[in-house]
Order: structure tokens, then C-alpha cells, then sequence
């Protein structure tokens, strides 16, 4: 396709065929860059650090908690967390599987969490007495199993409840999402935060999602940034201080003693009580009081009250290597 000009560019091509006085006036060129808005406010490293400490430490207590009530092997791993349109998240779910909407208080808004068949029919054939091992079943959950699977959502929900605790946000266990209504629980182009874990149950293995719609996510790392525990670069002083505190007061070994002193075999044999051990040392010589094996001053063996004490004389040299 031809470019046109326009009336200032054929103005100044004249001016330089006739040989005018006066310079050209330069065309400005632009560069312009298509800006895709979906991909405004993207989470930031220390951003995904945060959610990763939360969570993680969420993973944890839920593979004890639902280990303890199922008492089987159970595990459950962070694998990811990433910010995804509603649309891609179902692009990656299988189209039949057990999806629950959660409840997040003091909000409102509603959240939910989706766990793959892979994972369902074997956790409810544990909960039946079974062993967990049994065929994937690409058919719906029924009432009565959706029931059984409910404890573990509960438990679930529990857990991510008493992880967000510090947040001042809560979570209660809503209604089944049929395939149906969970295309329609958020709009295709609502920006989520989805949270996913790996979770292993004996032979079986399948995903466990998390999606936060875009009025959770924020709410979310904004408090997330705002907490000592999870900012990364922020510092509690409060917390410092209750640290050396305690520090300070912990034990440490401690010894007053003549290190180096050596003596015949004879002479240890010969060891009775009341018999007088003689060292083989000066009188004079000093005894050492020595921190956690390491001679630090020339002290004496004094009293002070009814304690034992030592009289601390001239420092002696510490190597510096292996010293932390």
C-alpha cells in the first residue's frame, strides 16, 4: 500500500527541489505499541513471595489436619500462584468435576475452590472404609457423595479460614457449583488469583484450586503488604526487642578451669577419696573461664555470699577463625 503524504511533507520536498532558504521542518515519527489492559496490575515478585509464605504454611497444617482425619497418607504442595482470566482458569479444568463456592467475610464476595475427580471418588471411598484405590469416574457427584465429600471441603475451608485469620477475612463453606452454574460464577473476563496444590492421597493424585475474583486478590495484597510477617523488607521492633530479650536470658555454658593439665597413668590409677591429687602446676598459675569451650579471661576461684565466684583478671587472645 502506497503512503500518502501530507501537505507538509510535499511543502518542505519543494522547498529543498527549489533550492529555498530556510530548513525543512522534520516529520515526527511515533512509535506506537498495542496495550493489552488485561495485563495491567500484574502480580510483582514480593507480591507472589507473600501469597507464597501464606499459603504454604496453609498447605502444612492442612496436610496434617486431613491426614489426621482420614488417617491415611496425605499431602498436599503450593505449586503455583497466578493471576488468570475466569475463561483460562476453566480452559484448565476438566469439564466435569467438583467445584464449591466459599463465602469470604467481612466482604461478601464469594471465592471457590475446585478439586479433581482424580481426588474426589478416592478421598470418599476412604471416608467409606475403603483404601482409596478405585477408577477416575468422569460422571457427576451425587447428593448422598456430595455430602461425604463435604467434610473435607469443610476441613478445607477451616483451614484456610484459620490461615487468613491474621487478615481479618473469613471463609464459609457455600453450595456445589454444577457445571452449568460454574460457568457463570464469574464473568469470563474477571481477573482471578488462583492458588494451586498438588495433593497426593495414597495411589491417587489430582489438583486442588483456590480462585479469588479480582475484589478478594486486591483486598488480599494489600493486607498482605501492610504485614511484618509477609512484607519480606519490613521490620517488626516490637518483635526484635521480645527477641533479644529472650535471647539475653537464655543459658549458656560456662567454666572455670585450668585447660592443658596432663597426668600419668600411675597417677590416676592410684585416684581415692580424700587422697590429694597433686596437678604438677604452679601455684600461681591462673585458671581460665572459658565460654563454650573457649579460654576468653585469666580468672580466680573467689566467694560472693554463699555462691562460688570467679575474679576476672586479663583477657586472653581469641583466634577469630571458626568464631561467629
Amino acid at each position: 500500500m502506497e503512503r500518502v503524504l501530507t501537505q507538509e511533507e510535499i511543502d518542505a520536498m519543494v522547498r529543498n527541489a527549489r533550492g529555498g532558504q530556510g530548513e525543512a521542518k522534520k516529520v515526527e515519527t511515533r512509535s506506537i505499541q498495542p496495550c493489552t489492559f488485561r495485563q495491567s496490575g500484574q502480580l510483582t515478585g514480593d507480591q507472589v513471595a507473600a501469597v507464597n509464605g501464606l499459603h504454604e504454611g496453609f498447605a502444612r497444617s492442612l496436610t496434617q489436619s486431613l491426614g489426621a482425619y482420614l488417617r491415611v497418607t496425605f499431602d498436599v504442595n503450593l505449586v503455583s500462584v497466578e493471576q488468570l482470566s475466569y475463561s483460562e482458569f476453566l480452559g484448565r479444568v476438566p469439564e466435569v468435576t467438583y467445584m464449591t463456592s466459599l463465602r469470604v467475610e467481612p466482604m461478601g464476595a464469594s471465592a471457590a475452590m475446585q478439586i479433581d475427580h482424580s481426588l474426589v471418588f478416592p478421598l470418599i471411598d476412604v471416608l467409606l472404609g475403603g483404601t482409596g484405590a478405585c477408577e477416575v469416574l468422569t460422571r457427576e457427584v451425587s447428593e448422598i457423595e456430595d455430602q461425604i465429600i463435604q467434610g473435607v471441603a469443610k476441613i478445607i475451608c477451616a483451614e484456610l479460614d484459620a490461615a487468613w485469620t491474621p487478615l481479618d477475612m473469613r471463609f464459609h463453606l457455600e453450595d456445589r457449583q454444577p457445571p452449568a452454574q460454574m460457568q457463570r460464577f464469574l464473568s469470563p473476563t474477571e481477573k482471578t488469583l488462583c492458588l494451586s496444590f498438588e495433593v497426593k492421597l495414597v495411589e491417587a493424585r489430582g489438583a486442588l484450586n483456590l480462585v479469588f475474583p479480582v475484589s478478594i486478590s486486591n483486598t488480599l495484597l494489600r493486607k498482605l503488604s501492610c504485614e511484618p510477617r509477609y512484607g519480606g523488607s519490613r521490620t517488626n521492633e516490637r518483635t526484635s526487642s521480645q527477641i533479644i530479650t529472650r535471647m539475653l536470658n537464655c543459658l549458656f555454658p560456662v567454666q572455670l578451669a585450668i585447660p592443658g593439665i596432663q597426668l600419668p597413668v600411675n597417677a590416676l590409677l592410684n585416684l581415692q577419696p580424700e587422697a590429694i591429687c597433686v596437678l604438677g602446676i604452679p601455684v600461681q598459675k591462673p585458671a581460665s573461664l572459658m565460654l563454650a569451650g573457649r579460654e576468653v579471661f585469666e580468672a580466680k576461684p573467689v566467694r560472693r555470699g554463699r555462691r562460688r565466684a570467679a575474679h576476672l583478671d586479663q583477657p586472653l587472645s581469641v583466634p577469630n577463625e571458626g568464631v561467629k
